[in-house]
């Protein structure tokens, strides 16, 4: 199991990078989130990644596509859904239905990631989120504490963060 030092964790996922979004446009919440800063070093996509899910849940060596990840909310998991998971980059979207579009990218240090997931909404408030990995046989787990301000419990989609 990988594990990231606290100190690291604070400047990869800061303190105010919680939200929720209206993907919807009707004015409510629909999907909440966070966004990470790349603190370590360039993350590069490989080139051929599968643009198939079942071939991508080969390569990670796993039966199932949305067993790659398990997410809880203060301490409650989630019936996780790969498709509801979408990951922005810049300018980018990137679902299980458009793999191939994160085909090459590199997010370079200081880079932010996106991440938001839909049909999950979270209060104001403090909430845990943990996220747990498994991918060729390499486990991971990353769980960050943080507030949900009142102001970012309802931002436009794509978020500006």
């Amino acid at each position: 199991m990988s594990y990231i030092p606290k100190y690291i964790l604070k400047r990869m996922v800061p303190k105010d990078s919680f939200f929720c979004v209206d993907k919807s446009g009707d004015g409510k919440a629909d999907a909440f989130g966070f966004y990470i800063i790349n603190v370590i070093s360039p993350l590069s996509i490989p080139a051929d990644i599968p643009s198939d899910p079942d071939a991508l849940a080969k390569m990670a060596n796993v039966d199932d596509i949305n067993s790659l990840l398990s997410v809880s909310v203060d301490g409650e998991e989630l019936d996780f859904d790969i498709k509801n998971l979408e990951l922005r980059y810049e300018d980018k979207s990137v679902t299980i239905d458009n793999l191939s579009d994160a085909a090459g990218v590199t997010v370079p240090v200081g880079g932010k990631v996106v991440i938001i997931y839909s049909g999950k909404t979270l209060e104001p408030g403090e909430h845990e989120i943990v996220i747990k990995y498994g991918v060729a046989g390499s486990e991971g787990e990353i769980g960050v504490k943080r507030e949900l301000a009142e102001d970012r419990a309802c931002l436009s989609y794509p978020p500006e963060v």
